[in-house]
């Protein structure tokens, strides 16, 4: 049997498996002759593709979340080095931090550590740029004053340049019920005491987190949950933490920065974050 024949011997059996032949297969169309797969095996492969992927995409949408509150708690580590950092240059005191109601807006002052900073009206970064741990090189990275995880719009629908504010207790408002601090050492336990806090989008405008003092119940100021329900704060000794929040934090609707705790999990939250904060120093009677 001349090669020819045995090339056609090859093909009526379905072109076989001679490896010796298979360039010679292709060239004469040999492929074309192959089983084609039938409908239900081409069924039974997208099932297969969709259950995997059903399995495997909430995983990396967890994945995610995992990555970004891990870049959200670095950023929150960086700007408490540079707070930490300007105390230490400034003999002891801190940033300031107050804000005040502009053309019915609330704004950080010019002078505080994030500038004349509004997170709903800014559209960009000049006012963190101009602020005091921006432009005296503390903190010179604009990224670090953003949540990754923050997909807020800003007035204009443009993404927010800023999702943190810093604890009230430390140069904020003395027009407040909370405590103010203006040097560090004033802070009896650094450890336990929140300086940075990721704020939710429905809470955030200046950048001055209020937190009023037990025995409240309302809520001024709202932090974020935005990994999985887990805040981001930071605190006086330099470290920052991941919260799990019991209950989800929101203004429903919003008509005040004043909101009750809304079950016993809310108050439990409330409570954690109130024992956070610099305490009250009660007045004695002579």
């Amino acid at each position: 049997m001349d090669l020819q024949e045995k090339i056609v011997e090859e093909r009526k059996r379905g072109c076989g498996a001679s490896p010796q032949l298979g360039i010679l297969y292709r060239r004469m169309g040999c492929h074309a002759a192959l089983p084609a797969f039938t409908l239900i095996e081409l069924l039974v492969v997208v099932a297969v593709i969709a259950v995997l992927a059903a399995l495997l995409l909430p995983v990396l949408a967890s994945a995610k979340v995992r990555t970004q509150g891990t870049a959200c708690l670095n950023n929150l580590k960086q700007l408490q080095l540079a707070w930490g950092c300007y105390v230490d240059d400034y003999n002891d005191e801190v940033p300031v931090n107050r804000s005040f109601q502009t053309n019915g807006v609330w704004r950080s002052t010019p002078d505080s550590w994030i500038g004349f900073s509004n997170a709903r009206e800014d559209n960009d970064t000049e006012n963190i740029r101009q602020s005091v741990l921006y432009k005296y090189k503390y903190a010179q990275d604009v990224n670090v004053f953003r949540c990754p995880g923050d997909k807020s719009a800003n007035k204009a629908g443009g993404p927010r340049t800023r999702s943190y504010s810093m604890n009230g207790n430390f140069g904020g408002r003395t027009s407040e019920v909370q405590r103010v601090v203006l040097r560090a050492s004033e802070v009896a336990n650094p450890t336990d005491v929140f300086v940075f806090i990721d704020e939710d989008a429905d809470s955030i405008d200046d950048a001055h987190f209020l937190v009023w003092p037990a025995p409240d119940k309302r809520w001024v100021n709202l932090p974020a949950g935005r990994h999985s329900q887990n805040g981001v704060i930071s605190f006086a000794d330099g470290h920052a933490e991941q919260w799990k929040w019991k209950h989800p934090k929101r203004f429903t609707p919003k008509t005040s920065y004043w909101k009750e705790a809304e079950n016993a999990s809310d108050l439990d939250d409330l409570r954690h974050l109130q024992a956070r904060t610099v305490p009250i120093i009660k007045q004695t009677g002579n």
